[in-house]
């Protein structure tokens, strides 16, 4: 179980990248046993900024299939949608619990082109309030 926070400001979207990887993939970690969705969400934001998260919408569960076919890997994730925090910065910084992970902002018209897996996330930018969308993607 994945949980992710699709944070948005001034038409950017906030992902994760390493230098030596040529993709993208956006704030949030796994879901511990007892913990909520929500809850993991704050908490993986925090873990990752230093922030708090501002307030936190489901927009989406996606089921992710991908990994090689003899090692496919199956993962369920709740991705939440959040505009960003004044306090959070507009340059890039390093994830403060990955010191090999940095954020970036990608302008949201470009979310396919980087890409920014799994890469139905762009599916999920404009999903209106009161919505939530189930996708199943199969990668790879």
């Amino acid at each position: 179980m994945r949980v992710a926070v699709l944070c948005v400001r001034a038409g950017r979207l906030l992902v994760n990248a390493q230098d030596r990887q040529h993709f993208a993939f956006v704030p949030g970690g796994a879901l511990a046993t007892g913990e909520d969705v929500y809850a993991c969400a704050a908490r993986e934001w925090q873990e990752e900024t230093g922030t708090l998260p501002g307030p936190l919408r489901l927009v989406g569960v996606v089921e992710n299939f991908f990994g090689p076919p003899d090692a496919r890997q199956h993962e369920i994730g709740f991705y939440f949608h959040m505009e960003a925090p004044p306090e959070l910065p507009d340059e890039s910084f390093t994830v403060l619990d990955n010191a090999e992970v940095f954020t970036e902002w990608v302008p949201l018209d470009g979310v396919a082109a980087r890409p920014v897996y799994p890469l139905v996330v762009a599916g999920l930018l404009d999903v209106p309030p009161g919505e939530v969308r189930h996708i199943l993607n199969r990668e790879g």
